[in-house]
């Protein structure tokens, strides 16, 4: 059979999705056929209804899959509402839709309720995929309804009107045990148009060595996803299997393909929620890594209290360059109340320390806009950082993803603003969350300054004299100069914030200063030792991004 998967990531980062490309490698070993429409701004050009409704009549796929988060999920339902709404009008038969990823799994019901899907995938579905595509193509209504990790509709029978579309009219399958990934095939590369992407993220290869994650954090996905394979599969968490591994030497050959079959791989990322979480497959992979000789830069995810010396030293001789921790929130009561992160700011201070010492550039991901976080915790934040000697640090709008219990304490809290739910595609340029005009403006300032706030907190921040760091009197005014305007003012202003950090960063560098610039892109503040290097190493290389960014632009291809 043929299966359409579609890619709705519009207006947000642009990547490679893990999660398709694997269920493709295994509905191509069960010897089915993939195609992908990616929706992306960065990929132009991206197909309108009308031509992805042409590439589906001229292929005909019996399935059409999306994968959405809940920032792109209403693109999703959209389409597929159109997409029924012009195959009823041509009088034809449309394709089985079933919608998969993040959003679907935290709040299955409530996308069945929608109406438009026929499926709704709940959890890690590669065996679950092949299942139904299977029953799909065998034809018995009775079993097609009854796959699990799936809601379906009774007997496959999706009601004709939208008033009998309602929770009597669908079940809910239980999940099955998550799929072993020691003996999964290699994710489909060939899928997505992946040296394009590669290109665009300047040579950032991302892949996988582990799946899951034993921590609970409130604004993630992970313990709801466990509680619904716990009470399904009627098993303790240490019984499912949900923390797995996979052997270096499938890692590596990955790799090698990556390599092999791509120009242009300058570095692997490895999107791991927390590599250096079991100690011992960390070092194995290190030390297999060291050995064969591959020698690309590569980076991986950490725990602020999940870090010993051994694993710091061992990840810097395989060649690991970037050890990345989720720091969040400069308050301690925030981290433990409102995030279930019940980590000190000495556990912060000690893990950047180990990874600093080992040699490893550190990098924090923090947020802005917490629910039941105080105007006063916001500038703890800031002088966390400015305190910590980071590498660099990643500022994103908090984003409450419904069915976790940060959404719960937004919900509870009155913080949550259904206009802006409902029309947001991103966590980096804007909130949902309404704390007030003087506070959500203070908030956007912050995500799009933090960096010129942290040098301007340096020397208070230490308790040092200012003078002994010279980029507080640089930074200082822009800052003030930001924190007083209204939002009118700051709406004109903030376009320019590139450029003038550009400027500053500049000077502040030739100056000799210590600081952070916003590189990279618009939410990311790094140390000026490590860009200021990295762009000595580029420069040395002479790789024309800009060139070859034109090219892919001029070269563009309609999707297969």
């Amino acid at each position: 059979m043929r299966i359409l998967f579609v890619y709705p990531n519009l207006n947000t980062q642009m990547g490679f999705n893990q999660g398709l490309a694997m269920i493709s490698a295994f509905l191509k070993r069960a010897g089915h056929e993939t195609r992908l429409v990616n929706l992306n701004e960065n990929l132009p050009p991206v197909p309108t209804r009308e031509q992805i409704l042409a590439e589906i009549r001229e292929w005909q796929p019996a399935v059409l899959a999306a994968s959405t988060l809940s920032q792109q999920y209403a693109e999703a339902r959209e389409l597929v509402a159109w997409l029924r709404t012009r195959y009823a009008e041509l009088g034809e038969t449309p394709p089985v839709f079933v919608v998969g990823g993040v959003h679907p799994s935290m709040v299955p019901e409530q996308v069945m309720a929608d109406g438009v899907w026929d499926h709704v995938a709940v959890g890690e579905c590669e065996d679950a995929m092949v299942d139904l595509v299977q029953r799909i193509e065998a034809g018995d209504d009775a079993e097609i309804s009854s796959c699990a990790n799936f809601l379906s509709w009774k007997n496959n029978q999706r009601p004709a009107h939208s008033a009998n579309r309602t929770q009597d009219a669908w079940r809910r399958n239980p999940v099955r045990p998550f799929p072993n990934i020691s003996i999964m095939p290699m994710a489909d590369y060939e899928l997505f148009d992946t040296q394009r992407i590669l290109d665009s993220k300047n040579g950032w290869a991302g892949l996988i060595t582990s799946r899951g994650c034993p921590y609970r954090c409130t604004y993630c996905l992970n313990h709801e996803v466990i509680d619904t394979y716990r009470s399904d599969l009627d098993a303790p968490v240490r019984k499912l299997n949900f923390f797995r591994f996979r052997h270096p030497e499938e890692v590596l050959e990955e790799m090698r393909f990556l390599l092999n079959r791509y120009e242009r791989v300058n570095t692997f990322i490895m999107d791991d929620d927390l590599f250096t979480q079991n100690v011992e497959h960390a070092v194995a992979f290190c030390d297999a890594y060291e050995k064969s000789g591959i020698g690309v830069p590569f980076v991986v995810n950490a725990h602020v209290k999940q870090l010993d010396e051994r694993v710091a030293n061992a990840l810097k001789s395989a060649g690991c360059t970037i050890l990345k921790m989720g720091i969040e929130s400069g308050s301690p009561r925030v981290r433990k109340e409102v995030l279930q992160r019940p980590m000190s700011d000495t556990d912060i201070f000690e893990t950047v320390r180990l990874a600093e010492a080992a040699g490893l550039h550190s990098s924090g991901f923090v947020m802005v806009g917490l629910p039941g976080e105080t105007h006063a915790e916001r500038w703890e934040t800031i002088d966390l950082l400015a305190r910590l000697e980071i590498g660099r640090f990643r500022s994103s709008m908090f984003y409450p993803f419904p069915g976790t219990g940060a959404f719960k304490l937004s919900v509870d809290g009155g913080y949550i603003d259904p206009e802006k739910v409902e029309r947001l595609t991103d966590f980096t340029e804007s909130s949902c969350l309404d704390f007030g005009a003087k506070e959500n403006l203070f908030i956007d300032k912050l995500a799009v300054c933090m960096p010129w706030f942290v040098n301007a907190r340096l020397a208070i921040a230490r308790g040092v004299d200012p003078k002994t760091l010279p980029a507080v009197a640089r930074y200082t005014p822009l800052m003030d100069q930001v924190l007083v305007m209204n939002e009118a003012e700051w709406k004109a202003f903030k376009p320019k914030v590139r450029a003038i950090d550009k400027r500053a960063a500049a000077a502040a560098a030739a100056a000799g200063e210590v600081h952070y610039a916003i590189k990279y892109n618009a939410f990311m503040g790094v140390r000026d030792d490590y860009y200021l290097a990295e762009e000595r190493a580029a420069a040395a290389s002479k790789i024309d991004t800009d060139a070859i960014a034109k090219e892919w632009t001029t070269a563009a291809a309609p999707p297969k």
